[in-house]
């Protein structure tokens, strides 16, 4: 093409270019806010718990040698970015977010999604806290598991709530997963559907009140493809106490959802082997409690307890897990701007179906420097 020709395709293409640019969003339609935290943490406990950050009652083990040991790790350093972008008299709302913290024994750890959603007017889909849950119900511990009985989650899911209204109704599909005991020749199946979940959260000065109720599919093959239905319901709030003093509660009960309860995801407790070509959905009940208290501005508290139990059922072994307890104390101190140290104490239990125990201590430290950065 000789230059005559390119400079006639420029001028033409002019006019269309500076069409495009005077259409584009400002500047200003776009933030983008790069945050997240840098962390090291040291723990000691005084048996083998497999070196996890994770408090864990139900790995507890019973009657077993204590043997304690020390270790370290940064994997719970946090990297996030969040986008908000208008459009028109509404924003489109994205997050993106990660840590290292893909496997709790591992100290060095490899990068893994936590988040990653969007979010318009009232829809959000992507991956985001369960709609069983609410992050404020969740106690600031130094411990990253938090009480056994939490039904704290994230899930890929598809959320619709009510939008801009003082109290929030939502209705949301969850990826499913099942977290079965097999046996007799029996397999897990994947799911036709996904977990359907609906929560009402009542908001106002005195802090919130949420409610939420699941309904969701366990499928397996023995003779023939069979299912069966797991359902629960949790209320948890979060009040104010005073200037700036918080009381936190959670209970929950439920048949098939232990995946949806922290202290039980590892339990395979949402169906269990009773000798037949059926299986026989568990139901468990947990309560948490959190009193967090600001002895100054700087410097606070938090005391958790929680407990989580099975139903009695006898296709259980003696040596399977029946109850647990946790409990935990804190101290955070906001040295400086953004970097914050804590020390906490906690102690489990776990209750066999025999009423045989075992008890674990652990005294852990951390160090957290936060970041947030807009653009």
């Amino acid at each position: 093409m000789n230059t005559a020709k390119v400079y006639l395709l420029l001028f033409l293409l002019l006019p269309f270019s500076i069409t495009l640019h005077a259409q584009s969003p400002s500047e200003d339609a776009t933030e983008f806010s790069l945050y997240g935290f840098g962390r090291t943490t040291l723990s000691w406990d005084d048996q083998d718990l497999g070196r996890s950050d994770l408090f864990i009652p139900a790995n507890i083990k019973v009657d077993a040698t204590k043997n304690p040991n020390f270790f370290m790790g940064a994997k719970q350093t946090r990297l996030g970015l969040d986008i908000k972008h208008k459009l028109g008299t509404e924003t489109l709302f994205i997050k993106v977010e990660g840590d290292f913290h893909n496997d709790a024994t591992d100290a060095t750890g490899l990068f893994r999604m936590r988040h990653a959603y969007a979010n318009y007017k009232f829809a959000m889909i992507g991956m985001n806290w369960s709609n069983f849950f609410d992050e404020e119900v969740n106690p600031i511990t130094v411990d990253f598991e938090g009480p056994n009985s939490s039904t704290l989650s994230r899930t890929p899911q598809v959320r619709f709530s009510t939008y801009k209204s003082k109290n929030v109704l939502s209705i949301s599909l969850e990826n499913p997963m099942e977290a079965i005991t097999l046996g007799g020749g029996i397999k897990a199946l994947s799911e036709r559907f996904p977990d359907v979940i609906g929560a009402y959260r009542i908001n106002g000065s005195f802090g919130f009140i949420k409610a939420a109720a699941l309904f969701r599919e366990i499928r397996y093959e023995s003779d023939e493809a069979r299912s069966l239905f797991g359902y629960g319901a949790t209320v948890m709030t979060s009040v104010k106490v005073g200037e700036k003093d918080k009381i936190k509660f959670q209970g929950v009960i439920g048949t098939g959802v232990a995946k949806y309860i922290q202290g039980a995801s590892g339990l395979n407790y949402d169906a269990i082997y009773n000798g037949t070509n059926e299986l026989e959905a568990l139901q468990m009940t947990g309560l948490n409690f959190t009193y967090q208290h600001y002895w100054k501005t700087h410097v606070f508290s938090s005391l958790t307890a929680g407990v989580l139990s099975i139903e009695e059922n006898d296709n259980l072994t003696p040596t399977d897990y029946q109850s647990s307890y946790y409990g935990s104390v804190n101290l955070f101190w906001d040295a400086v701007k953004n970097l914050t140290f804590g020390v906490e104490a906690l102690v489990g239990e776990r209750i066999n179906v025999d009423d045989s125990s075992g008890m674990a201590f652990r005294f852990q430290m951390n160090a957290t420097y936060k970041f947030n950065k807009i653009f």
